[in-house]
């Protein structure tokens, strides 16, 4: 799948308009922060109820959060609004690493320590 993207990013940078004007760019967003609100609850709810659906969706969150910040930042205009999406961004992104490193400490400590070692020495019977 890597390798078929490859041409398809090509075809895109080649192809594509340096602007684009959308009809539902309103819907786009509000939609998207939808997502990310639902992504929100999901992830505190399975917190409180220490499941471990909470990896999935915590990562998920994270990701959303970094695409978040990356639209919003190469969207903006010059100006006020440019430094405002950078702002918003790098608080995104602090708060999507955190995400992350909730979903590390989880897996870290949910996984039994036997099986985390790689050894190539024979454990004696």
């Amino acid at each position: 799948m890597a390798l078929l993207l490859i041409p398809w990013i090509i075809v895109l940078a080649e192809y594509l308009p340096s602007r684009h004007i959308s009809q539902h760019w309103s819907t786009l967003w509000v939609g998207f922060d939808i997502l990310e609100l639902i992504t929100i609850a999901t992830t505190f709810y399975f917190i409180i109820r220490r499941k471990v659906w909470v990896i999935i969706s915590a990562t998920a969150l994270a990701t959303l959060l970094i695409c978040d910040a990356w639209v919003d930042i190469l969207t903006s205009k010059r100006g006020k609004q440019i430094d405002e999406a950078f702002v918003s961004g790098a608080i995104e992104v602090t708060l999507a690493f955190m995400t992350f490193r909730l979903v590390y400490h989880i897996l870290h400590k949910s996984t039994p320590r036997k099986n985390l070692k790689l050894s190539s020495k024979k454990q004696k019977s």
